[in-house]
């Protein structure tokens, strides 16, 4: 299917974030620096605050090599999603550090009995249903991860990316209603 660009037999593809990754972007750990490849060759690879040269990323080699746009798509070739683990979207819009956690296991569990599978839940599954099956903030995040609307923190010099559902100021406000 993929060889032969059978849209029929493939119609999208499931990906991770991939900056998430320690080297997705180019940077300076210790002045906590991360730019994008435009960025360094603003700043000439040389990091402003402490003027060394930038430990540089995936991102800035895959723009060095590339013969067309950032955002290209040619014509007759499978799409792709972009997902987030459900343990993950659980965990985060609990706010519970772990994803191994028994409330985030148990809710997990639940969801998968009631919703067939974890591609499902994630993929297809109407949020009006998965609303009668778990409460409103997972259904939201799962909401978010279907429309690609995350907050994405690529990884860069040996830092690991951050992909987050809910802001800093949304976990907040949560945390005010409780009280």
């Amino acid at each position: 299917a993929i060889k032969n660009k059978d849209l029929n037999k493939l119609k999208y593809t499931i990906e991770f974030y991939p900056e998430e990754g320690m080297y997705h972007f180019d940077g300076h750990r210790d002045c906590q620096i991360r730019f994008s490849p435009e960025e360094t060759k603003k700043n000439k690879g040389i990091c402003p605050v402490c003027k060394k040269p930038l430990t540089i990323g995936v991102m800035n080699r895959v723009a060095e090599l590339a013969d067309r746009p950032i955002g290209f798509k040619p014509e007759n070739v499978a799409g792709f999603k972009k997902l987030v683990e459900l343990d993950k979207i659980i965990a985060e819009a609990l706010d519970i550090k772990s994803r191994q956690s028994q409330q985030v296991q148990a809710e997990y569990n639940s969801l998968i009995k009631k919703g067939g599978s974890e591609m499902n839940v994630l993929l297809d599954e109407p949020l009006e249903n998965l609303e009668k099956m778990t409460l409103p903030i997972i259904v939201e995040g799962i909401k978010r991860v279907r429309e690609g609307k995350l907050i994405v923190e690529p990884g860069f010099d040996g830092q690991y990316g951050v992909v987050k559902i809910f802001s800093p100021k949304e976990k907040e406000d949560k945390q005010r209603k409780l009280f």
